[in-house]
C-alpha cells in the first residue's frame, strides 16, 4: 500500500520512483517477450512500438530534469532509436538515465512543464504514473491481470484532470462529481466563465461516477469502460469529461 495520496494528489518522490522503477522493468519484460503482440488501449500499437514509446518518454523526462529547459527538448537532444536487436537494452539504457534524473531533482524547484505544475514536483509523479498506466497496457496485451493499487490509481485520476483536462478546447455542457469508493478520493468538474475548475471535496454534479480507485482510473484512462462504475445521471456527460482525458 503506498501512503494514501488524500486531496493533495501528492506523496514521498522516493516512493513514487520505486513504483516506477519497478513498473518500468515489468513493461520491458512483457515487451521483450512478445514484441509483436497488439496493445488493444493503444490502437495501431504493438509491445515493440510501446517499448519504443517508453524509451522516447524516458529520454525526454530524463532531459527535461536534466537541462531544466523552458520548452521541450528538440529531437537532436535525443540519443538514436536502438538498432534492431538492441530495443531491450535501449530501454534498460533509458530506465536507468530517467531513474537517475528524477532522484537528483530537488523537490519544489521552480521548472517549466506543459501542465498546470511549474515545479519540479510534477515530473517523478509524471514519470511514476505514466509507468503505471503503460504497464497495465503491457499486462493487457498479453491478458493478464494488473494489479492496481487504489492509491496510485487515484492519483493518476487526479493528475489527469488537474493537470491537463484544462488545457483542452472541449467544455462539457454540464459538472461531473467523482467518487472513489475504497478510500479517499472525490472530486467535482465544472465549466465557470469557460474555464474548468476541480473542486476536491463532495458536491453534487449533474452527473456523477463512482468507482474503485482502479476502475476510475482505468475508465478515465480510457483502459477500461464506464460499465465497472455505478453511474448517475446522464452517461453521456460522463464520457464527454472522461474523453477529455485521452
Amino acid at each position: 500500500m503506498i501512503v494514501p495520496v488524500s486531496q493533495t494528489g501528492q506523496m514521498q518522490a522516493s516512493l513514487r520512483l520505486d513504483r516506477a522503477r519497478l513498473d518500468g522493468e515489468r513493461i520491458i519484460e512483457l515487451c521483450i517477450s512478445d514484441p509483436s503482440a497488439a496493445v488493444p488501449s493503444c490502437p495501431g500499437w504493438d509491445m515493440a512500438k510501446l517499448l519504443g514509446h517508453m524509451t522516447t518518454v524516458w529520454h525526454m523526462l530524463a532531459i527535461i530534469a536534466e537541462t531544466q529547459p523552458t520548452g521541450f527538448p528538440g529531437r537532436d537532444q535525443f540519443p538514436p532509436r536502438p538498432e534492431t536487436g538492441a530495443e531491450e537494452a535501449g530501454a534498460r539504457a533509458a530506465l536507468d538515465r530517467v531513474d537517475q534524473a528524477m532522484r537528483a531533482l530537488e523537490p519544489g524547484t521552480s521548472m517549466w512543464s506543459w501542465a498546470t505544475t511549474q515545479s519540479s514536483d510534477f515530473y517523478p509523479r509524471r514519470y511514476h504514473l505514466e509507468n503505471l498506466v503503460h504497464r497495465v497496457d503491457a499486462e493487457q496485451a498479453l491478458g493478464l491481470a494488473s494489479e492496481i493499487d487504489g492509491d496510485e490509481a487515484a492519483d493518476a485520476v487526479d493528475e489527469r484532470f488537474v493537470e491537463f483536462v484544462h488545457l483542452r478546447e472541449e467544455r462539457p455542457a454540464g459538472s461531473l462529481h467523482v467518487h472513489r469508493t475504497d478510500g479517499e478520493g472525490e472530486w467535482t468538474f465544472a465549466v465557470v466563465d469557460d474555464r474548468i475548475v476541480v473542486t476536491k471535496q463532495h458536491e453534487k454534479g449533474d452527473a456523477a461516477a463512482r468507482g474503485t480507485g482502479a476502475d476510475l482510473m482505468l475508465a478515465v484512462w480510457g483502459r477500461g469502460g464506464a460499465d465497472a462504475l455505478e453511474i448517475f445521471g446522464d452517461d453521456a456527460l460522463v464520457d464527454e469529461w472522461f474523453s477529455l482525458c485521452r
